[in-house]
């Protein structure tokens, strides 16, 4: 079976919504738009992400956001990194990296 990965870039502000995504042949290519995107999400000028500030293990110090992620980088397993804010649901970037077989 071949394989095609997908990362899908989910988010949502107070005013705007989108979905984005791209599709990949190699987990290799797709991993590191996977990366990309989470470190353009913390970049203050791209994302109200980049105006929180993170410990040293990855996540918010502040408790009104929440973050859970899964990035073992296997080359074979889906990944993702969830944020979003507690006081405003509406407020959020989900990150996902998807594996799906093509018949």
């Amino acid at each position: 079976m071949n394989k095609v990965f997908i990362v899908q870039f989910d988010w949502s502000t107070t005013d705007a919504e989108g979905i984005e995504l791209y599709v990949y042949g190699s987990y290799d290519k797709a991993y590191d738009k996977f990366k990309e995107l989470i470190c353009a999400e913390r970049n203050p000028e791209n994302s109200w992400v980049g105006e929180l500030e993170f410990n040293d293990d990855g996540y918010p110090i502040d408790e009104d956001c929440e973050l859970d992620f899964e990035d073992n980088n296997s080359c074979e397993s889906e990944v993702y990194w969830h944020i979003v804010d507690k006081n405003d649901y509406n407020r959020h970037s989900f990150i996902d990296l998807l594996v799906k077989e093509v018949l």
